[in-house]
């Protein structure tokens, strides 16, 4: 025992607080090796028919939609004349640009 598991919660530091949290989760739960071990929440893939529905989805005009489509930042796919997405493509597609470039 260390002197902070005599204290109350209220006197703890934030870095004695998480090391006390911790310790108490692996005394409850000792299977689990890794609080970080946690398995991601996966988002659905979704499809997405036509321009419309992309503008719907990412809160845009259908103008903007069509630019963003039209740019190629993410797959679609067209048949005939329909035109689709899948949302995770979007996404992905979208996450990758929005970095910051620095020269």
């Amino acid at each position: 025992m260390t002197p902070a598991d005599n204290r109350p919660v209220y006197t703890l530091t934030v870095t004695e607080d998480n090391l006390r949290l911790t310790n108490l989760w692996k005394s409850i739960f000792p299977e689990i090796q890794s609080i970080e071990a946690v398995t991601p929440v996966v988002n659905p893939r979704i499809k997405i028919n036509g321009i419309r529905g992309l503008a719907t989805f990412l809160d845009v005009s259908i103008p903007t939609a069509q630019r963003i489509k039209n740019s190629k930042k993410f797959a679609f796919y067209a048949s005939g004349n329909k035109v689709y997405f899948f949302s995770d493509e979007i996404n992905a597609g979208l996450k990758v640009d929005s970095k910051v470039k620095t020269r």
